[in-house]
């Protein structure tokens, strides 16, 4: 059951890594380019890995997304915090006091338009257990949405 949540909250950070996220203030974000994007992410959950892979469209109205738009969207009662630039990208804390509690320290880097990577590592909570997590996504455009 824990991994089962655990993949739901994983799978919400990756759409919000598809959706060009990461910025340290109020002001700062890092925008990609609209279109087709491929996103995939190996997760690693008390010793069991996992990891998922899918291709979406991203629109123009949501080509750049601030760090903590990302932290709101998971619903869990999230804040960002320590919040450092790096090259091209973002280090930060998540911290999250929801139905899933924990901790996480990460970073997310804009490679390119076309190309970003999210890492972290922490712990989440669920039912008063807690396990030890690590995460890498990358997403990647592939091409223009198609043409409804």
């Amino acid at each position: 059951m824990l991994m089962r949540r655990t993949f739901t909250l994983t799978a919400l950070i990756v759409s919000g890594l598809i959706a060009g996220t990461a910025a340290a203030t109020e002001d700062a974000e890092i925008s990609v380019a609209p279109g087709l994007w491929n996103w995939s992410h190996s997760t690693t959950l008390a010793g069991v890995p996992f990891s998922e892979e899918n291709t979406e469209c991203l629109p123009p109205d949501m080509a750049s997304v601030s760090l903590q738009e990302m932290a709101d969207d998971l619903n869990q009662d999230c804040v960002v915090s320590d919040i450092q630039p790096i090259q091209a990208g973002y280090s930060f804390t998540l911290t999250c006091t929801g139905f899933y509690t924990g901790e996480a320290e990460g970073t997310m880097t804009k490679l390119s338009d076309y190309q970003l990577q999210m890492d972290a590592e922490g712990q989440v909570g669920l039912a008063g257990m807690e396990a030890d997590f690590s995460f890498s996504a990358r997403a990647m455009r592939v091409d223009e949405c198609p043409v409804r």
